[in-house]
């Protein structure tokens, strides 16, 4: 006997496709709940799934041929710009995705890295095999200019230049042993034996239970009373298992504590009785969370009549809200 559950809201073919030998095709769930169990329970909407925004809503947000084809622009490759592209690319419009960097999935790259988050991984190769199968034209290593919009003449354009870290202003905040958590996940840089987090949002946790996992003595520093409190809501379900497994990791949580400076020893942090605490590290990370990318839409808006903002670069929210965003953007076009 095999029973399914979550996997079937994010895929209800999953057993077709199985027999069919079309394993590829599966649309992985990610163990997120947030459209699902955390949806229910927040009391938000109906029960979805994160990856199928039109689960429990089939009739309704079933995808139709588009009634003229037009030539449509993706101009961003993470989660939000790669639904657009499939949905658009699947209702018969012809699609060209261009991403700045040399790889697909944005955000989903670094999610990916932990081994305990190797279903956004899945996510990602299911994408690449969706666009692949629909023929939409990927180009990588190419940024969006005014000039190339003028040179291609897209009917309908898509915005999908997702999020950056923000970078407090703290003194100190450029010495080299400072960097991000994107840095870290990516292999741009390295951690050394000690390190400090700076925010316990979800990247700044699941950041610290990966450190902690190789090694690494780490202490998490974050201004509210308990983490995981800011940005987009975290599943309850979720949030219990990473607090658990950081405790059990042994990781240090430092709430209601501040980021004073950056030392060359470390950090000085500020708690709320104003006690400062020099902490020795040799790496600081910084996981304050994201703010949209919007400086391209910003710059076309005006000039272009059928443009769509979605994803991060809307707003940094999570990855159900990139995807939800991608698929009602392409729909509607």
């Amino acid at each position: 006997m095999v029973a399914l559950g979550r996997g079937l809201l994010a895929d209800a073919e999953w057993p077709n496709k199985v027999m069919a030998g079309k394993i590829k095709k599966i649309r992985p769930c990610l163990v997120c709940h947030q459209g699902c169990l955390g949806r229910m329970i927040a009391m938000e909407g109906p029960l979805s799934c994160a990856v199928n925004p039109a689960c429990g809503n089939e009739r309704e947000l079933s995808l139709q041929p588009a009634g003229k084809v037009k030539k449509v622009m993706v101009i961003g490759g993470g989660v939000a710009g790669m639904e657009a592209a499939r949905v658009a690319g699947s209702r018969g419009h012809k699609v060209t995705v261009y991403e700045k960097n040399e790889r697909l999935g944005g955000h989903v790259l670094t999610a990916s890295v932990p081994s305990f988050k190797q279903d956004e991984g899945r996510l990602l190769d299911w994408y690449k095999n969706e666009l692949r199968e629909l023929k939409v034209d990927v180009n990588m290593g190419q940024e969006v200019s005014p000039e190339l919009l003028k040179t291609e003449k897209p009917d309908a354009v898509i915005v999908a230049t997702g999020s950056k870290p923000i970078i407090p202003e703290i003194p100190g905040i450029n010495k080299k042993s400072v960097t991000t958590a994107i840095e870290l996940l990516l292999g741009k840089r390295k951690a050394g034996k000690q390190v400090v987090i700076i925010g316990g949002g979800l990247i700044g946790c699941e950041t610290a239970l990966w450190l902690a996992q190789q090694g690494k003595q780490v202490t998490i520093v974050e201004a509210l009373k308990a983490l995981m409190r800011s940005g987009s809501p975290v599943p309850r379900p979720n949030m219990l298992m990473l607090r658990d497994l950081l405790k059990f990791n042994k990781i240090n949580v430092l709430t209601i504590t501040s980021l004073c400076e950056i030392t060359d020893d470390g950090v000085v942090v500020i708690d709320k009785d104003s006690n400062k605490t020099a902490l020795r590290a040799n790496t600081v990370v910084v996981a304050c969370g994201l703010s949209p990318d919007k400086e391209l839409y910003n710059t076309l808006k005006d000039s272009l009549p059928n443009i769509h903002l979605v994803g991060d670069a809307k707003e940094a929210r999570n990855i159900m809200h990139a995807i939800w965003d991608g698929f009602e953007a392409a729909r509607n076009i």
